[in-house]
């Protein structure tokens, strides 16, 4: 069966090149473009992993997190494992993430084969 996992991301060519890289790998990928489209997927589907921005407009990924997680409609993905995605180092957002205990961070430009072999190791965690 292929794992789930959705890609929380405010920038379309990440996110396209997730869906690409990913789906080529044997996953099956959902996308959202931020927390409110994250937030009403979660409600549908149990995520087997989820790989999250940080920094976006509006919400940011720590929210975005914290409302999959605590929303009882989507308690299903209440225990999924996060890989935040950064661009940028912010102490005060990654000490915020480190309560939601994130799998890995991963630093954009990252390397698709980095983060394969992170997906991977979260997947059998």
């Amino acid at each position: 069966m292929e794992k789930k996992i959705l890609v929380i991301d405010d920038e379309e060519i990440l996110t396209r090149t997730f869906n690409i890289l990913l789906e080529k790998n044997g996953y099956q990928v959902y996308t959202a473009k931020h927390g409110d489209d994250a937030q009403a997927m979660a409600e549908e589907e149990k995520f087997d992993l989820i790989l999250c921005d940080i920094r976006m407009p509006g919400m940011n990924g720590v929210d975005i997190m914290r409302a999959i997680r605590g929303n009882e409609e989507s308690s299903q993905n209440r225990d999924v494992p996060v890989i935040f995605i950064t661009g940028y180092a912010d102490a005060n957002i990654e000490s915020e993430a480190q309560e939601l205990g994130p799998l890995a961070y991963i630093h954009k430009p990252f390397d698709n084969a980095e983060i394969l072999k992170t997906i991977k190791e979260a997947l059998i965690a």
